[in-house]
């Protein structure tokens, strides 16, 4: 099945340099899926960003202490940054075959 897939990419990359217009065509298509993931990403961290933001000022017109929730989210993200490093450098590409 592996082999399959493969023989079916390299067709695909071969039928694209033969040709230069489907190169051109596969460039351009490239792009705008490119295109649609940067700008769906920027949507939803828009979204989370105004989220965060209505939250603290709740937090703070409540008078509950923002300065906990802002010290809990930096310690999330550095535990974040932590598990992807981690993970970075455990994966080996030679091991899956």
């Amino acid at each position: 099945m592996i082999d399959s897939i493969e023989n079916l990419i390299n067709d695909v990359v071969n039928a694209l340099y033969a040709d230069p217009i489907y190169l051109v065509l596969g460039v351009i298509i490239s792009g705008l899926l490119i295109f649609s993931l940067v700008k769906k990403l920027i949507r939803i961290a828009m979204y989370l960003s105004a989220v965060a933001i209505l939250y603290i000022g709740y937090l703070y017109f409540t008078g509950a202490p923002v300065e906990s929730v802002v010290d809990g989210a930096s310690k999330l993200i550095e535990d974040g940054k932590q598990v992807i490093e981690k993970k970075m450098n455990d994966f080996n590409p030679s091991q899956g075959q």
